[in-house]
């Protein structure tokens, strides 16, 4: 407890919180000016496209900066990168000037920034923390991220009463700007190794890493694949089917947000839990609280045609079981990865898992053909099928975990 109270832990997580708590403001306010210019359906998914694609481009850069570079300045910088495009969108929309290209810019702009900062954010961790210390340090970031998540809606609520949009965009923009004072306090991070920079090459790496590690480090490649996997039929459950079901049998918008709110103190709960009931993280335990979390969310829309108050109370469980899988995958790529590699390994999965939540929505449009009931028990059932294939995997390999170059 002693280590988390010292000087760079403190400013490593409190400029996570602020910073978290500006994203989550931002995101409300985003969704807000994008039906304020604009109430074309395609436009709308066209920027939430370009929101999602830099990751594509920037992930394995991320990873390579993480391994690379200080990973206190990249932390830095990218609060930066991602300073200017919500100080962009304040200027345009107090002058009068938003559009959808200014929208898109900066949509592309704090994807870019993001991209940079959360493997080096990751990297940080294993660089502050024991390898012992790291499940409480993964929970502590996860319990930080879900009050943030229920705070950043609430201060844009708050201030959209107060003033208005721009108000919530000059409060983001501090936020990031705080965040920057914040991590000036961080000890020095230096990379592990330093190359010189090589676009074509990075990438190259990256498809080399994924071709090595699916045969040297199965419980590492099932992690990132498996994860990933489970994550493209996950994000449109979360972001699309579940609003849209609930809505469907009769419930109002304000039950909708009751749920999700539930959602994040069951996480909360869960991260709580976390380091007390799970002492060895691996990636078969991991698989398992995937198969356990298509589950949950399998049950749902069938325990709310008995009744919708059900809704309440498994969506307090799938935020709790949402917390085992976010800590587990964290705590599983830190693990298994190899010193020299931590920015690689959370840089690939950065670039698939984005990759995969971008498909996601349209895998989702697919399956309502079928209704939203349908669409809901069969992308479950793949996250289901997704943990069992990858429990199946992990058993038959019976390769056992190595922490030998981490400690």
């Amino acid at each position: 407890m002693k280590l988390f109270l010292k000087k760079s832990p403190i400013a490593l997580f409190s400029s996570l919180f602020i910073s978290k708590v500006g994203d989550y403001a931002y995101e409300v306010v985003f969704v807000l000016l994008v039906l304020d210019v604009t109430d074309n359906a395609f436009l709308i998914g066209l920027v939430y496209f370009f929101r999602f694609i830099p990751f594509l481009f920037f992930g394995p850069i991320g990873g390579w900066c993480a391994d690379n570079f200080s990973l206190k300045k990249n932390m830095i910088y990218s609060e930066v990168v991602r300073l200017f495009p919500a100080f962009f969108v304040f200027i345009t929309t107090i002058t009068g000037t938003a559009n959808i290209i200014v929208l898109i810019l900066a949509a592309i702009g704090t994807t870019i920034g993001r991209s940079i900062f959360q493997p080096s954010f990751q990297a940080a961790i294993l660089k502050i923390f024991s390898i012992k210390d790291l499940t409480k340090a993964n929970s502590l970031a996860q319990i930080i991220n879900e009050i943030a998540a229920v705070m950043g809606p609430l201060v844009c609520s708050l201030l959209l009463f107060l003033a208005n949009k721009s108000t919530v965009l000059i409060f983001d923009f501090f936020t990031y700007f705080i965040s920057i004072i914040l991590l000036l306090n961080l000890m020095n991070l230096n990379a592990s190794k330093t190359q010189s920079f090589n676009f074509i090459k990075i990438y190259r790496e990256t498809a080399s890493y994924l071709k090595a590690i699916s045969t040297e480090n199965n419980n590492l490649f099932i992690t990132l694949v498996g994860s990933t996997f489970a994550i493209l039929f996950t994000g449109a459950i979360l972001r699309f089917l579940i609003p849209a079901f609930v809505l469907s049998i009769g419930a109002e918008e304000s039950f909708v947000s009751s749920l999700f709110s539930l959602m994040a103190v069951g996480t909360i709960i869960g991260g709580l839990f976390y380091h007390k009931m799970i002492v060895n993280v691996t990636s078969l335990k991991l698989m398992i609280f995937w198969l356990l979390y298509g589950g949950v969310l399998f049950v749902m829309p069938l325990a709310a045609i008995l009744s919708l108050k059900f809704l309440l109370v498994f969506a307090c469980v799938l935020g709790f079981t949402g917390a085992f899988v976010d800590i587990s995958l964290v705590s599983a790529l830190q693990l298994y990865s190899r010193r020299e590699d931590f920015g690689k390994s959370f840089g690939t999965f950065s670039t698939l898992a984005n990759s995969a939540e971008a498909v996601s929505g349209l895998i989702a449009g697919l399956f309502a053909l079928v209704g939203l009931m349908g669409s809901f028990l069969t992308m479950s059932a793949f996250i289901i099928a997704t943990g069992m294939t990858g429990v199946i995997k992990i058993k038959k390999s019976k390769t056992p975990p190595s922490y030998d170059s981490r400690e």
